[in-house]
C-alpha cells in the first residue's frame, strides 16, 4: 500500500479545523484554493484561511457557492502570526504554511509554540510513483550527529503512529572506499556509519542501513525513511526531485509537537497542497 493511501484511510469520516495562510502570490493563492475546493468534494472539514487584505482579496470571488460555508477568510496584518494564535486556542486544530514566507512562519511557530529544534519530514514520491518520508528539507536542520538522532528518533515515533515499519536508509557524501580524498567526505561517512551504529545499539531489530552516497539503493531497496547527509544536501535532492525530476512532494510534518502543523513550499504544486490538506486531516 502506497504511503498516502493509508492517510487517506486516517482521514475518513474526519472533520477537522484547518488553518492555511496566503501569502503575495495571487497565483499561488489561487492555487491553494482550488486545491481545498477539490479537498472539499472528498472530505468534509473547515477551513481558516489567512492572509492580509491583498492575499484575501486574490480569492474572495472565486469562493464556489457550495463550499461558502465551509470556508472562512481571516483577515490580519500579520496572517503568519494569527494562524498560531487561532491554533493555540483551538479555533483550528491544524496548520498549514501555504504560501505564507517561510522565514517568519518559522519565527512565529518558534516563539508562540515555544520550540527550539525543528524537525520536518516531507512525504516524496519518484517519478516512478514510489512514494517515501525523506529529511532533512530545511538547510539549518539535522546537520550534526546528536540532531540526526533526534530527527531519526521522531522520525521512528511518527511511523510508529502511522503503524508503518520503519526501514531507513542513511545517506553521506561518499562510498567507504572514498575515505581519505577530503576531511569533508570523511567526516560525513564516518556520520552516516556512526548514526547506523547508535541506532543498531538502541533498537537491534531495527531496518536501517548506510547507503553512502548511493541513493538509487535507498530506493531500489524499498527504504521508506531516507535521510540526507546534512540540511543543505537534503534540500537540494528535494529540490532536485520534486521541482526537475518530475517527482512529487506532499507536504511535510512538524514533529514532535504537540500541534499538528504541515509545512508546503511557497511555489509547490497543486498536488503538494493537496497532500498537505490530507496530512493536517489525518493527523488530526
Amino acid at each position: 500500500m502506497k504511503i498516502l493511501k493509508k492517510f487517506e484511510i486516517l482521514a475518513r469520516g474526519k472533520s477537522g479545523k484547518i488553518g492555511i495562510g496566503l501569502g503575495t502570490s495571487e497565483f499561488h493563492n489561487r492555487k491553494i484554493l482550488t486545491a481545498i475546493f477539490n479537498f472539499l468534494e472528498k472530505y468534509s472539514p473547515e477551513f481558516y484561511v489567512f492572509g492580509n487584505k491583498e492575499s484575501l482579496n486574490h480569492i474572495k470571488d472565486e469562493i464556489n457557492t457550495n463550499y461558502e460555508s465551509s470556508i472562512f477568510l481571516i483577515h490580519s496584518k500579520l496572517p503568519e502570526k494569527s494562524i498560531f494564535e487561532f491554533l493555540k486556542d483551538n479555533t483550528i486544530n491544524s496548520v498549514i504554511r501555504g504560501s505564507l514566507s517561510s522565514n517568519k512562519f518559522l519565527e512565529n511557530l518558534k516563539e508562540q509554540l515555544n520550540v527550539e529544534v525543528i524537525n520536518r519530514l516531507a512525504l516524496l514520491e519518484t517519478v516512478d510513483g514510489y512514494q517515501f518520508f525523506y529529511g532533512p528539507v530545511g538547510i539549518d536542520e539535522c546537520n550534526n550527529i546528536d540532531d540526526k538522532i533526534e530527527f531519526l528518533e521522531n522520525t521512528k515515533k511518527q511511523l510508529e503512529l502511522l503503524k508503518i515499519e520503519p526501514i531507513i536508509s542513511i545517506l553521506s557524501g561518499g562510498r567507504l572506499g572514498d575515505i581519505g580524498r577530503t576531511s569533508t567526505i570523511d567526516t560525513s561517512i564516518m556520520i552516516g556509519e556512526k548514526t547506523v551504529a547508535i541506532m543498531k545499539e538502541r533498537y537491534p531489530n531495527l531496518a536501517i542501513t548506510h547507503d553512502e552516497i548511493l541513493i538509487e539503493n535507498a530506493i531500489k531497496n524499498k527504504s521508506n525513511i531516507i535521510i540526507a547527509p546534512d540540511g543543505i544536501s537534503g534540500n537540494l535532492i528535494y529540490r532536485t526531485l520534486v521541482h526537475l525530476g518530475g517527482g512529487k512532494a506532499y507536504g511535510a510534518i512538524y514533529m514532535n509537537l504537540e500541534k499538528i502543523i504541515i509545512d508546503t513550499s511557497r511555489v509547490g504544486e497543486l498536488t503538494e497542497i493537496e497532500g498537505a490538506l490530507l496530512l493536517a486531516l489525518a493527523l488530526s
